[in-house]
């Protein structure tokens, strides 16, 4: 079965921000990465900041899913704890296209209001849900772990997205697991 005409649409705009950046973002461009009219992109999305605003949702949407998948209630609370955070450090399969595609819309999240308040929920969920998870783990841990351990991992997304040489995925799990074993009382 083919794919709808607003996920042919959203499909381009991911790609166009994947292959371009934000920047290269046209209505025009994204109709005809799509296979469509401009009219037709403008008929499902009549405003830019609309199409915009649908494509963050749709990643942050996948995203959640693919967190949500790493969690196995049959493992243990250590084991769900680093899956989520590999997740979120930019660990495994389409990592760098997930963090180059969040990266773009954090940059005009910066000048967007409606982006920005996106972003913003997008972000306390994640900090959220790591809190329960770090919790799980260590019930006495700093309340304000889970957003020293976003925040370093959200810098190793964007490393392992610029400088996978450097930061390879065996060395960001190393750096996971000793931000893990210094902070939390696993035993």
């Amino acid at each position: 079965m083919g794919r709808s005409t607003r996920d042919r649409i959203l499909d381009a705009v991911l790609e166009t921000i994947v292959d371009q950046g934000a920047h290269g973002l046209s209505i025009r461009g994204v109709a005809a990465a799509a296979g469509l009219s401009a009219g037709a992109v403008q008929h499902l999305f009549p405003t830019r900041e609309g199409l915009l605003q649908a494509a963050m949702d749709r990643v942050a949407e996948e995203f959640t899913a693919r967190l949500l998948a790493a969690i196995d209630p049959t493992r243990d609370a250590v084991g769900n704890l680093r899956s989520a955070a590999l997740l979120l450090g930019g660990v495994g399969a389409g990592a760098r296209r997930a963090t180059v595609v969040w990266l773009a819309f954090t940059a005009m999240a910066c000048t967007d209001p409606g982006l920005a308040r996106a972003h913003r929920e997008a972000w306390a969920r994640l900090e959220d849900g790591l809190a329960v998870l770090v919790a799980r783990v260590d019930p006495g841990a700093d309340p304000l772990l889970a957003a020293q351990l976003l925040a370093q991992l959200d810098g190793l997304a964007i490393a392992r997205a610029l400088e996978p040489e450097r930061m390879t995925e065996r060395r960001a799990g190393q750096v996971i697991d000793a931000f893990l074993d210094a902070n939390l009382r696993t035993g």
